[in-house]
């Protein structure tokens, strides 16, 4: 597997300002978690959930390492905030995901890392600072 052209590959389809399409990146039946939400198969609605609390994510893939099956990579993900209150505040996180891909090196299974408080606070100081 080709680990650096995925995650190009990848970076593009999670833009979501850009219209990328992330569902694409997975094999049916996928699963996917983070720290908000438990294993699910069901990325039309994370993909929603993203685009409503942060219409312009981005995320940069900082590095990658894998196998043949799976892989892990760092990255950073920018975006404005879109709830109340902190709406319009400029976040950004950094993450760590594994992922364990099939023949065709779609997703089977994602799991995000990451500090939910390090947003959270961003969000904090801009309503301090408004």
């Amino acid at each position: 597997m080709d680990w650096e052209a995925w995650a190009r590959k990848t970076e593009k389809a999670l833009d979501v300002a850009g219209r990328g399409d992330w569902r694409g990146l997975f094999a049916p039946g996928a699963t996917f978690s983070d720290p908000n939400t438990p294993s699910t198969t069901d990325m039309r609605q994370i993909s929603r959930d993203t685009r409503s609390i942060f219409p312009d994510w981005t995320q940069e893939i900082t590095s990658i390492r894998g196998g043949d099956d799976w892989a892990v990579f760092e990255w950073i993900g920018r975006a404005t905030y879109d709830g109340d209150p902190g709406r319009g505040a400029r976040i950004e996180m950094h993450g760590a995901t594994i992922v364990e891909v099939d023949a065709d090196g779609l997703v089977t299974m994602w799991r995000d890392y990451l500090d939910r408080k390090e947003p959270e606070l961003q969000i904090r100081k801009a309503i301090k600072g408004s």
